[in-house]
C-alpha cells in the first residue's frame, strides 16, 4: 500500500482521470516524470516505483505512507513549477498551480502543504472537525489561523509580523473562515476587517 500523488497538466484539472490516462503522454509530461524522479532521488525520497513513468497524461507518484509529508514537500513545488496540478486521492484534494500563493498551509491531522491555493483552503475548511486547526502563513510571524471550537464556533486569528500585532475574533461558519483567509492572502481587507477583532496579548 502506498501514498500516491497524481500529477497532471493543470488545464486538465476538470477532466475525468480515465480520459487523462487514455490520452497519449505529451513530451512535457514524459520530461516531468524524469524531473520528478531526479528530484526524489536528490531528496532521498523513497519511491515505490522508480523511475516514474506517465500513465497517459498522469504521473502517479507512489511513496510509503511514512514518506507522505516528504513527498508533498518535494513533488508539489516541482509539479507547480512545470504548470502541473496535483491530486491527493487519499484526502480527495486538488491543488491548482494557477491560483497558488507562496507560503505554507498547516493542519493538525492532514499534514502540511508547501504551497497555498484558495481551493485547498476551501476543501480543508469544509471537512474541519471540532478541535481541528488550519494555518496559512506567508512569512515569518505573518499568518492567519483558525480552530473550530464548537459546531458553530470558529476561532479566527491573524498576526501581522509580530506578537504585538496579533488579533482574534470568532465567526460561525467554515465558509466565513475560508473567505477571510482567501481575502487576507489576496490583500482584500474588506473580506475580513468587518469582524469584531480584538488584540491578543501573550
Amino acid at each position: 500500500m502506498s501514498y500516491d500523488l497524481w500529477v497532471f497538466p493543470a488545464a486538465t484539472l476538470d477532466v475525468d482521470e480515465t480520459v487523462r490516462a487514455e490520452t497519449p503522454s505529451s513530451p512535457a509530461t514524459v520530461a516531468l516524470a524524469a524531473t520528478l524522479t531526479a528530484a526524489a532521488r536528490a531528496a532521498d525520497l523513497p519511491l515505490s516505483i522508480e523511475p516514474l513513468e506517465p500513465q497517459g497524461e498522469t504521473i502517479v507518484v507512489p511513496t510509503p505512507f511514512s514518506a507522505a509529508q516528504q513527498a508533498r514537500n518535494v513533488i508539489i513545488p516541482a509539479a507547480f513549477a512545470a504548470g502541473y496540478a496535483v491530486h491527493d486521492p487519499q484526502l480527495g484534494l486538488d491543488l491548482d498551480p494557477r491560483t497558488a500563493v507562496a507560503g505554507t498551509l498547516s493542519t493538525d491531522d492532514r499534514g502540511d502543504f508547501p504551497v497555498i491555493t484558495p481551493g485547498l483552503i476551501d476543501q480543508l475548511m469544509a471537512v474541519m472537525a471540532v478541535d481541528d486547526f488550519l494555518i496559512v502563513g506567508v512569512a515569518d510571524q505573518t499568518y492567519m489561523q483558525s480552530a473550530r471550537r464548537a459546531e458553530d464556533e470558529y476561532q479566527l486569528e491573524y498576526r501581522a509580523g509580530s506578537a504585538q500585532e496579533h488579533y482574534g475574533t470568532e465567526v460561525a461558519t467554515a465558509a466565513q473562515v475560508a473567505a477571510a483567509m482567501r481575502g487576507w492572502l489576496a490583500g482584500d481587507e474588506a473580506s475580513y476587517r468587518g469582524y469584531d477583532w480584538e488584540k491578543v496579548t501573550f
